[in-house]
């Protein structure tokens, strides 16, 4: 019979909350409003979600500065991903890391050309939440 496609339309389909936008697997959140670093990992915190880690800039914005989910408040120089992974590939813009200013510079950036710039952590900035999206129990999605 068609077993087969009835399977089919019953699996569940994997989906973002309403207002996130959907790449592969992953959610992202853009923000329509700036916070300081901390602000708006709290606020990726609230939905499950976290600051961008897994981040493919050139898909998504239009020159745009965006909160990464990396800091090295913790440690000067040693960065890390919000998520508590090491640093293994970077992007850095020429020049940068480099810890300008009174307060330093402890938390990055991204520019839309995707390359990174360290910034001050109390900068309003926009930011980037994400996530991995659910597959919803009820089967008549």
């Amino acid at each position: 019979g068609n077993s087969h496609q009835e399977n089919t339309q019953l699996k569940p389909r994997c989906k973002c909350p309403a207002g996130w936008q959907q790449f592969a697997k992953t959610c992202y959140f853009f923000s329509s409003t700036t916070k300081p670093w901390l602000a708006a990992k709290d606020f990726c915190t609230n939905f499950n979600s976290h600051l961008a880690i897994k981040f493919l800039a050139n898909h998504i914005m239009d020159h745009r500065v965006f909160w990464l989910g990396l800091t090295d408040m913790h440690t000067e120089g040693n960065w890390k991903w919000v998520d508590g992974s090491i640093l293994s590939l970077s992007f850095w813009n020429s020049g940068e890391p480099n810890n300008v200013g009174h307060q330093g510079e402890d938390c990055a950036t991204i520019y839309s050309s995707g390359h990174w710039n360290d910034a001050t952590c109390s900068n309003a900035e926009p930011w980037v939440c994400e996530r991995s999206c659910y597959c919803p129990s009820n089967s008549h999605w």
